[in-house]
């Protein structure tokens, strides 16, 4: 069980890795949905490319802790997972590759969720 600092953040706990391990993970995919775009040579490759791009201050920001890179994350990846599924078109091992991580990225954060502290609402 995780303590509570005097600033309400809890402290580090045992799953204190899996964090920097979801965002270099997160990191690491985007990086290879880069390089794939760049090897496919569409015409439309520089813009995905640039929105894809986004998501490496999402990662560095979630290495460091901040709360909404870490939802921002989360959203990244269910949306990422999801489009796995969806996409038609999408060759088969890419499409179990991108689920795969996707989904390991997010059990990644679910684990690193008690590093931030619980929302309280504001008393009467």
């Amino acid at each position: 069980m995780t303590q509570a600092r005097s600033d309400g953040w809890p402290q580090s706990s045992d799953r204190s890795w899996a964090l920097p391990a979801a965002a270099s993970l997160a990191a690491l995919e985007v990086t290879a949905l880069i390089g794939m775009q760049a090897l496919r040579g569409h015409r439309s490759a520089p813009l995905i490319i640039g929105l894809l791009a986004v998501k490496y201050p999402f990662c560095w920001a979630a290495g460091q802790r901040r709360p909404g890179a870490y939802l921002a994350l989360w959203l990244w990846e269910a949306s990422g997972a999801v489009a796995a599924l969806a996409v038609p078109g999408l060759g088969v091992v890419a499409r179990v590759l991108e689920f795969g991580v996707a989904l390991s990225c997010l059990g990644l954060l679910a684990a690193s969720g008690s590093l931030f502290p619980s929302p309280r609402l504001p008393g009467k």
